[in-house]
């Protein structure tokens, strides 16, 4: 992970400004996370401590007050026994680890003031909150382990042990000497491997950043690049910690998601990827971290929709291939037609107890074999033939709209599962929930929840740079009283042939200027299934011109008079949010 020792010496540095200040406040949000409110010469801090598998950091916030756990933990009470009111002296990352130590200065029962130290190890799934005296001895964990641990003892009243080190080298000590020896002996070894496995507190990111920095691309060797440019790119990152001169950093996807962080500026990352600039490693740390746990909840609230989905598509899929099958097959009618219409021609040559009958086609002029059930009359097998035929007729005129009824329902889903992936709150999903009973798609009896009166959603606003309000929905249900509620006049926005959200612009009966247009058909791009494409066509039209046809699933509507735009699917940065 990108959170490496290097990171840790960064933020170690950069907490080390809280040096002084008290702790006035000390909650838990969650498990495995701790909300410290600080004060230092009169000014607030807000310090997040986490050790969740999926997010751990220390960090400065801008949260006042989050919200508590329903009851605190024992290890919670513990740390307000002893760090409440109590004065942080320094803050530092021991050498070589993810871990960060708050040192305290804490006043006992007695008024004595008596030493205190905080180790939050930042290791992924071994993460850990632990307490521990002046003589380094554990107060408490948010994790012990048993006496039967044959790795490393946390257990109350031992000494305090970092995890057990890796056998690498110091990246601080090593000599130019010792790192050009190094480069000799693993010439043909990828030049990011070489970083990573022969140095402490390098991460996979770090590791190949410094070898990019060095050949100007990934993928070469130690002697392809360069032992020289090697150490030169190598020391620039150490001595860039050492001095403080840091570049914090988010790396974001072509789709805008956050894929990577560092303290140093990322170059490794080519077309399609951003790499933005933040003031403070807390700051990057938060931002990453946080955008990650919405999309984890975001997953965890929304498997057994998405699981839904899947089996949907998946039936719907077979589904289709079977009628298409079949389909095809009635693609025989015509044969079974022409085979009636020459027994009737030749019927003056057949008689009853015949099997086959080689008969003559006046259309074509060819003699074609026809089969023959030898217990029917010539005219009854004619009849029988027909009979196949009228049926096949019929049945494809049938599979041909069950295939379209199929096709249809497939947009629905495909809109479900684009109005999913938007959700962001309970209320949402609940939402989509309800829309999908509706449907049938959910049984009531499986979601009690179903049967409870639930306070609708309301859909996203916002007003453009002209003053003109826009309101874009976020499910389908949401979609259609947009639409179907809005005035003749205002104008309807959808993103052309791809599952999106409606989009509505409310003119007041007056023609909007180029620029509100714009950013409404952006706002529709945006909450759309091409969030982040560029140059996505937008149809839009008066809303009077949108129809939607008697029993359609929700969501779904018609037009016939539009005009296209092209914008870029991205959140215009001149409409107004309204909350």
């Amino acid at each position: 992970m990108a959170l490496d020792g290097l990171f840790c010496y960064a933020l170690g540095n950069e907490l080390n400004a809280l040096s002084g200040a008290k702790v006035e406040r000390l909650n838990q949000t969650a498990r495995d996370e701790l909300f410290l409110r600080l004060y230092k010469e009169g000014i607030k801090y807000n310090l997040i401590v986490s050790a969740a598998p999926n997010s751990p950091r220390v960090a400065l916030c801008d949260k006042e007050d989050p919200a508590q756990t329903a009851a605190p933990t024992a290890f919670c009470m513990l740390l307000r026994k002893h760090l409440n009111a109590a004065r942080i002296t320094s803050v530092y990352a021991p050498d070589n680890e993810r871990i960060i130590c708050f040192e305290f200065d804490s006043i006992n029962e007695l008024g004595y003031v008596e030493k205190k130290r905080l180790y939050v190890e930042l290791m992924g799934k071994c993460s850990n909150i632990l307490l521990a005296d002046g003589e380094n001895k554990l107060l408490g964990a948010l994790y012990l382990t048993d006496i039967t641990s044959t790795t490393r003892h946390i257990l109350i009243g031992m000494p305090y042990e970092a995890p057990p080190k890796q056998t690498k080298r110091d990246p601080f000590t090593v000599t130019k000497q010792e790192f050009l020896q190094l480069c000799e002996t693993y010439a043909e070894k990828d030049a990011g491997e070489f970083i990573l496995m022969s140095f402490l507190c390098f991460s996979p990111l770090t590791a190949r950043e410094t070898a990019f920095r060095a050949g100007g691309c990934l993928g070469k060797t130690v002697g392809e690049t360069g032992a020289e440019k090697l150490y030169d790119s190598f020391v620039s990152v150490i001595e860039a910690l050492e001095n403080h001169s840091l570049s914090p950093c988010v790396v974001k996807d072509g789709e805008g998601k956050m894929i990577a962080f560092s303290f140093t500026e990322i170059k490794q990352y080519g077309h399609g990827f951003t790499v933005e600039g933040r003031e403070t490693l807390s700051e990057v740390l938060n931002l990453f971290f946080e955008e990650k746990g919405k999309r984890e909840k975001q997953r965890v609230r929304s498997h057994d929709i998405q699981k839904l989905i899947s089996n949907i598509k998946t039936r719907l899929t077979r589904k289709r291939v079977n009628q298409l099958k079949e389909l095809k097959e009635c693609e025989n009618g015509a044969l079974y037609k022409r085979s009636g219409d020459l027994i009737i021609a030749n019927i003056y040559a057949l008689k009853q107890g015949m099997k086959t009958a080689e008969l003559y086609d006046y259309e074509t002029g060819e003699t074609v074999s026809v089969k023959l059930d030898e217990r029917l009359s010539p005219s009854n097998n004619a009849k029988a033939y027909y009979k196949k035929y009228t049926k096949l007729k019929h049945a494809a005129v049938a599979l041909e709209e069950q295939i379209k009824k199929a096709e249809n329902e497939e947009i629905y889903i495909e809109s479900v599962a684009d109005a999913l992936s938007r959700a962001e709150t309970d209320a949402d999903f609940d939402e989509i929930r309800r829309e999908l009973a509706k449907e049938g798609y959910i049984s009531d009896r499986s979601r009690s929840k179903q049967k409870q009166k639930v306070k609708g959603q309301k859909p996203l606003s916002f007003v453009t740079s002209g003053g003109y309000p826009v309101r874009v929905g976020k499910n389908n249900i949401q979609n259609d009283e947009l639409t179907l509620s809005a005035d003749k006049t205002d104008i309807w926005f959808h993103v052309k042939d791809h599952p999106a959200s409606h989009a509505v612009m409310y003119t007041g009966g007056e023609e909007p200027d180029a620029r509100s247009y714009t950013e409404a058909a952006m706002l529709a791009a945006y909450h759309s299934s091409v969030r982040g494409a560029k140059n996505v066509a937008v149809d839009y039209t008066p809303v009077r011109f949108v129809k939607k046809p008697n029993g359609s699933k929700p969501g779904f509507v018609i037009y016939n008079k539009y005009y296209t735009a092209y914008v870029d699917a991205e959140m215009p940065d001149t409409v107004k949010v309204l909350k």
